[in-house]
């Protein structure tokens, strides 16, 4: 490859009396997809928000083909070719594509503006990526995956030369990653420079050429793509792999849930929803049970049926809590029956993002705190504390809005938030989804601890390294049927090849 497009030589940032950065160097080669590394909190967004000109450095330079550059503003970055693609999307989407890639700088004729041309125009940009998309269509009417790729079309008006990512596959299916990989390939071939910001370790060989890894402020070290996993979390977190995931049960309890033969029989079908089909399992007191399975198994379709949030519908066959036959047919009979469900969309529905985490917090547990209608500030305090303790949320201010946590800690009071209930099955979807490796290992101790009470776990999880590392035993889903079942620990290729269609 040339010389750097972009270098950032002893960059150094401070708010008030915290220091974010502390002498980094970064470099990015045009036509290099080069994937930035790190847990929350590690200097990351910092490092690219000094890039981007939302800082200014307190030290240190930033040079663009060999010349040193000062950026004031986005605006200033933007006029030198830098864009970012933040995880949380700015379009409208309210708006049509074509108005949302001109938003800002519309198409003027006679005063009014110009919508044909705009659309004509957006539809070339689209097509000169490969994306059959109206640009007529609402962006609320697009998947999370259309909405990614018109952000980065939006992004390309204003970068021709630097690309900043930070964490766009977070919501995506296997099939919207594969499309958006093959894009930023085309990009980069184009000799667009494309910073990649992820916590999905599993995805760093398949698109970066380079890689570099941040720790408290500092360069934990640069490495090639293909480089261990294992390598990868100790420079994430300073310590190995095999330190990431608690200790396995060594023996389990008595049966908490029981499927035979159970079926979830639509009340009207619906493409692409996947329902149990014949699903017999059983998790057991004291033990964490993983779904596995590709796209569109069931995995999420089967939490969501045992805790009432699916599709409309009935169940068949037996279906038991405790040992007592259940009819699962809504939140409230599921929560009767002493089962709690951590969604895999915490930000669209397991939280209320404007209001303060205490209140997030106690909001399964109202009636409980709010004797004869009346909320106890004893009771609330009381059952806040107890969760900040629990699950070591940070900062520790109740008083904070929920939406200002990292997503690691968010995770956390979507978790306490449904331990405070006291249930006895506890359904997790995508436990970890945007969650950097430390808060993972985190929330990991925490499971097994909550398991070692006597909690059964039943979750699903599309990160096999995760399934195989934290659960005691994998029942392997496929068209909404357990296939195969295997202890924690097993080789991921067998679960695959069971996934898939290939067991032996």
């Amino acid at each position: 490859m040339s010389a750097p497009l972009l270098s950032m030589t002893g960059a150094v940032k401070s708010f008030g009396g915290a220091q974010a950065l502390r002498g980094v160097d970064f470099d990015l080669k045009a036509g290099e997809i080069h994937a930035l590394l790190g847990e929350n909190g590690a200097g990351k967004s910092t490092l690219m928000n000094l890039l981007s000109g939302v800082h200014t450095p307190d030290e240190g330079e930033i040079r663009i083909d060999g010349n040193k550059v000062t950026f004031n503003n986005p605006r200033e970055a933007q006029a030198a070719g830098i864009a970012t693609i933040f995880q949380e999307l700015d379009l409208v989407p309210s708006l049509d594509v074509a108005a949302n890639l001109f938003l800002g700088r519309e198409l003027m004729r006679g005063g009014m503006l110009d919508v044909p041309a705009m659309r004509r125009e957006a539809k070339k940009r689209l097509e000169a990526i490969e994306l059959a998309i109206d640009p007529a269509r609402l962006v609320a009417d697009l998947s999370i995956g259309q909405r990614q790729v018109v952000a980065i079309v939006k992004a390309l008006s204003y970068a021709s030369r630097v690309l900043i990512m930070d964490e766009p596959t977070a919501a995506l299916t296997v099939g919207e990653v594969e499309r958006l990989f093959d894009i930023m390939r085309k990009l980069a071939a184009t000799g667009v420079g494309i910073v990649y910001i992820s916590h999905r370790l599993e995805e760093v060989p398949e698109i970066a050429d380079r890689v570099t890894v941040m720790r408290d402020g500092r360069v934990a070290g640069v490495t090639e793509p293909h480089a261990p996993q294992a390598e990868l979390v100790r420079l994430l977190v300073g310590r190995p792999l095999d330190e990431l995931y608690p200790a396995r049960a060594k023996s389990a309890g008595k049966t908490l849930l029981s499927l035979k033969h159970a079926s979830f029989k639509l009340a009207n079908q619906s493409a692409g929803w996947q329902p149990p089909d014949d699903v017999s399992l059983e998790v057991r007191q004291g033990e964490i049970v993983g779904l596995a399975g590709i796209m569109g198994a069931g995995r999420t379709e089967l939490l969501s049926a045992l805790y009432g949030t699916g599709l409309a519908g009935r169940w068949q066959g037996e279906v038991a809590v405790d040992g007592k036959p259940v009819k699962l047919h809504s939140i409230h009979a599921a929560r009767k029956a002493g089962i709690a469900f951590v969604t895999d969309d915490r930000r669209g529905s397991g939280l209320m993002l404007r209001m303060a985490v205490g209140l997030n917090l106690v909001m399964s547990v109202i009636r409980r705190i709010s004797p004869a209608g009346l909320m106890s500030p004893r009771r609330q305090a009381e059952a806040i504390k107890q969760s900040f303790g629990q699950f070591d949320i940070r900062p520790k201010n109740p008083e904070i809005s929920v939406g200002s946590l990292s997503g690691g800690n968010q995770q956390k009071v979507v978790l306490a938030k449904e331990i405070l209930g006291n249930p006895r099955l506890l359904l997790l979807d995508e436990p970890t989804r945007g969650v950097d490796v430390g808060a993972k290992g985190e929330i990991y101790a925490r499971l097994r601890a909550l398991a070692a009470q006597g909690l059964g776990i039943l979750v699903a999880s599309s990160e096999m390294p995760e399934l195989i590392g934290l659960c005691d035993r994998i029942v392997v889903l496929r068209q909404g049927r357990n296939v195969a079942e295997f202890l924690g620990g097993v080789d991921e290729h067998t679960v695959l090849a069971a996934a898939n269609g290939k067991e032996a």
